[in-house]
């Protein structure tokens, strides 16, 4: 189940529980041959403070910063460079609950106006699939090919 909190129209926050370590969970969140099986069709992290990253999910479709933080296996946080005037940042963070995880995703920097609005709307939604997709690799070993997310009808 995954429950949002959306602080001032401007932030995305994610919350959930996963039937897997937290050394897991943070397995498939940083490592290139994970994030290509979940997450996007390519996936590029140089996994320091200031690395670059970026990932692609189809034509026209990517995102790239770097790493901001990196606190294995409980917090990585990084920049997209979404638009402009600045990044937004993307932060996980990773906490042990009985036999599981409780992973906490916030993505901040989210600016104002039509273009933003219009990027808000597709994260939240591409979070919702990213996450449920996040998941169902870890507690059962598939999920679908990591690709455009598609906008709601």
């Amino acid at each position: 189940m995954i429950m949002e909190n959306n602080f001032g129209h401007r932030s995305i926050e994610k919350e959930l529980f996963i039937n897997a370590t937290p050394e897991r969970v943070f397995q498939a969140l940083t490592e290139k041959a994970e994030l290509e099986r979940w997450f996007a069709q390519t996936a590029e992290l140089d996994l320091r403070p200031g690395g670059a990253i970026s990932f692609y999910w189809g034509p026209g479709v990517f995102e790239s910063g770097q790493m901001v933080a990196l606190a294995p296996p409980h917090r990585l946080s990084y920049t997209w460079e979404a638009m402009e005037p600045s990044p937004v940042t993307i932060t996980f963070q990773l906490n042990a609950e009985n036999d599981g995880t409780r992973l906490r995703l916030v993505q901040t920097g989210i600016g104002e106006g039509k273009d933003w609005d219009h990027y808000y709307h597709l994260r939240n939604n591409g979070w919702n699939v990213h996450l449920t997709h996040l998941t169902t690799w870890l507690e059962t070993g598939i999920c679908p090919s990591p690709g455009p997310i598609k906008r709601p009808s």
